[in-house]
């Protein structure tokens, strides 16, 4: 997770980010991105997407009043929201395995992608 701020840089001090055909703009822990802290910053960055780009703000726990500020720049949005009693970590396992050196992490987590059921 790359805080705006960053994103602002990759675009216009290092450009190294082209957002001139940028289809789909995805944020994640939008609770923690669209909060006071970075407000001024998220105006800057909703700037750059042109006006196709579609946006999703994706979060589990989404407060009214920052669901309220996403209204600065979302077109007609759509909200998906799910009860809290309807979220579950049911079936979700995690896993800790210790590798020797990062040089085995792809063939590492390729080996236990293969060895995992995943429905």
């Amino acid at each position: 997770m790359a805080p705006p701020s960053r994103i602002i840089d990759l675009i216009t001090e290092q450009r190294a980010l082209n957002v001139i055909d940028l289809k789909v703009f995805a944020l994640d822990e939008a609770d923690k991105m669209l909060s006071v802290g970075f407000q001024s910053q998220n105006k800057i960055l909703f700037s750059f997407p042109p006006d196709i780009t579609h946006v999703a703000i994706i979060s589990a726990t989404l407060l009214l009043e920052v669901m309220n500020t996403t209204g600065q720049f979302l077109r007609d949005p759509i909200r998906i929201l799910v009860k809290r009693d309807e979220l579950t970590l049911q079936g979700i396992k995690q896993f800790y395995v210790f590798i020797p050196s990062d040089r085995y992490e792809f063939e590492t987590l390729c080996d236990l992608y293969e060895s995992c059921t995943i429905t």
